[in-house]
């Protein structure tokens, strides 16, 4: 069996090729058996994203000298022109089309259960729902704040039971210097330090914009705690997260803090094996 799991966010394609055993999510390198991986990261803003998808996937089954994917899941938030770039990369290679997975009601599988509380179930992102599986699959008990730090940053809150508890979308680091820089006459796009008393305007914009996204991860995370009642597990995940985590740590209201790379892939594969148990075991028809 070998899986292509395809993560195509507004800033980044993430992609992953499982082959072997599938009875668990790798475990860190040296902690577990051996489960063969590859994976890469694409622009999605790329001219020939479909193309270095292309030829990407057949390098992968090069690699492990196997035939192409078997099956190919994805979820995706960018636009409807890449999505189609993406479907006619997988075609190119001769992959079985591209499964895009959504958000539901419910999910259970794997000793995870989720109740989508949003009052369109449908309407919460593919993206946000998986990584509340794939977070809830690393952190199996217990209440938990999951953060994505991308072009959007989005804070989700999961209650120890499973239920959603919501969340909030807000402007991502980069999305906030670049309105500034359009939205103002005087001031620049470029790149500054962290610092705790900025004294120079490119140190004044990065720490500004740093310390909007740390103060409202803190926010979230205070209200989740105040809704469940006590401590929060807080994962940390997006292109942005490296960025951020070190500065959270340094914040005594946080709490408990794990960065994880890959939870949307994660959650993708938890789903994936969800519907392919389902299938085997259909009675037939």
């Amino acid at each position: 069996m070998r899986w292509l799991l395809i993560d195509a966010g507004n800033s980044a394609l993430k992609w992953e090729v499982f082959t072997g055993a599938t009875v668990q999510w790798p475990a860190p390198r040296g902690e577990g058996p051996p489960v063969t991986r590859w994976q890469g990261t694409l622009p999605i803003d790329s001219p020939d994203l479909g193309a270095e998808l292309a030829r990407a996937c057949s390098a992968a089954s090069a690699l492990t000298g196997t035939p192409v994917p078997t099956a190919v899941f994805g979820c995706a938030v960018t636009s409807d022109d890449r999505v189609r770039a993406i479907e006619s990369a997988i075609r190119a290679v001769n992959a079985p089309l591209v499964r895009w997975l959504t958000a539901g009601t419910r999910f259970e599988h794997d000793g995870i259960e989720l109740h989508n509380a949003y009052a369109r179930p449908e309407q919460l992102g593919s993206d946000r729902w998986h990584a509340l599986i794939g977070a809830r699959g690393r952190f199996p008990r217990g209440p938990l704040a999951v953060v994505s730090a991308g072009t959007a940053t989005t804070i989700d809150g999961l209650a120890p039971d499973g239920r959603f508890l919501g969340g909030v979308i807000a402007p991502g680091g980069d999305l906030m210097r670049r309105a500034l820089a359009q939205g103002t006459a005087r001031l620049p796009l470029g790149d500054g330090e962290y610092v705790p008393h900025p004294d120079n305007t490119a140190d004044a914009i990065h720490t500004g914009v740093l310390d909007a996204q740390i103060a409202l991860i803190e926010r979230r995370v205070r209200r989740i705690r105040e809704a469940v009642g006590g401590a929060v597990q807080v994962v940390l995940a997006g292109g942005r997260a490296a960025q951020l985590f070190p500065l959270l740590q340094a914040q005594s209201g946080i709490g408990k803090l794990a960065m994880e790379g890959d939870i949307v892939l994660r959650g993708l594969w938890h789903h994936a094996r969800a519907i392919t148990t389902e299938a085997i075991t259909r009675p037939p028809a």
